[in-house]
């Protein structure tokens, strides 16, 4: 049977044929296309009818997995069964990847409950898979782009004696600092993006242009110094290991970046052509 998806939970193939010849097929999963659950606090209503409206917010993803498992032996579908059994035992996270026409998503996951496998014949087994992602969106491939500060003076224009080729500044159509390529989304949901900012820098601001929204490093970074930004998590780490947040100020929504994407630019007090934004995101995000 031609399935729709296919699947892969932490390097193990939960559809098609696995090395020891087992053949493994997906017949259900619920919570991989359905929304995640929503979380809200709405106070009831005092000697009233109804409740005070909140701002709710998604829970965590459950999905569960069903399907069979066809051996050529009952040896090879033992082997199965304790393969699937192993899978993420030690109760740390892995990816899940579902792959369709649709595309590829993919989400960290660990386990929910424990993996449970029924032998029907000696040949054939059921099997099942509940899976907990806390970040309840799916992702696409991931995307990187990049830019260096580039000073903007206006350059020299027209001087006398007359001088060619004829320098006018910044090209037009370019933006100093503007991320190339531009963080995509063409999902469904908003996502946070991961930045790094190589020095030497001082007082560097990262701007998303459709929202506004702005976060700023107070303070110098000096060659062979970065920070790693954690945006989802709003975490700021000098050389990757040393809280700066206190050093961060902002506005907005920490730079999410919306469906149909986002034009992400910076700026610092210095211009030195060594300094780097990096930043790694998505194709897309999906809720």
């Amino acid at each position: 049977m031609t399935q729709a998806h296919t699947f892969v939970l932490d390097g193990f193939v939960l559809t098609g044929v696995d090395e020891y010849g087992v053949e493994w097929t997906v017949e259900e999963s619920p919570g991989w296309h359905d929304g995640p659950p929503m979380r809200t606090a709405r106070p009831q209503k005092a000697q009233q009818a109804g409740s005070w409206g909140a701002t709710g917010h998604a829970g965590e993803r459950i999905m569960t997995f069903r399907g069979k498992a066809l051996a050529a032996s009952t040896a090879a579908m033992e082997a199965a069964a304790r393969r699937l059994a192993a899978v993420l035992a030690s109760g740390g996270m892995g990816e899940l990847v579902g792959s369709s026409d649709y595309g590829t998503l993919s989400a960290s996951v660990t386990l929910e409950d424990a993996p449970q496998f029924d032998p029907l014949t000696d040949r054939i087994g059921a099997w099942q898979l509940t899976l907990a992602a806390p970040d309840p969106l799916l992702y696409g491939p991931p995307t990187y782009g990049s830019a260096s500060l580039a000073s903007s003076t206006p350059g020299a224009g027209r001087v006398w004696p007359r001088e060619w080729p004829t320098d006018w500044g910044i090209a037009p159509g370019t933006t100093p600092g503007a991320v190339s390529p531009a963080p995509a989304n063409a999902g469904t949901a908003a996502y946070w993006p991961r930045l790094r900012i190589d020095g030497p820098v001082l007082n560097p601001v990262v701007t998303l242009m459709e929202t506004g929204a702005w976060v700023r490093y107070n303070g110098e970074l000096l060659a062979g110094q970065w920070l790693d930004w954690d945006m989802a998590n709003r975490r700021v780490l000098l050389q990757g290991q040393v809280s700066v947040r206190e050093k961060v100020t902002s506005s907005g929504n920490w730079l999410a970046i919306p469906v149909s994407g986002a034009s992400i630019t910076w700026t610092a007090d210095t211009a030195d052509p060594a300094a780097l934004l990096s930043v790694w995101g998505y194709e897309r995000a999906v809720s």
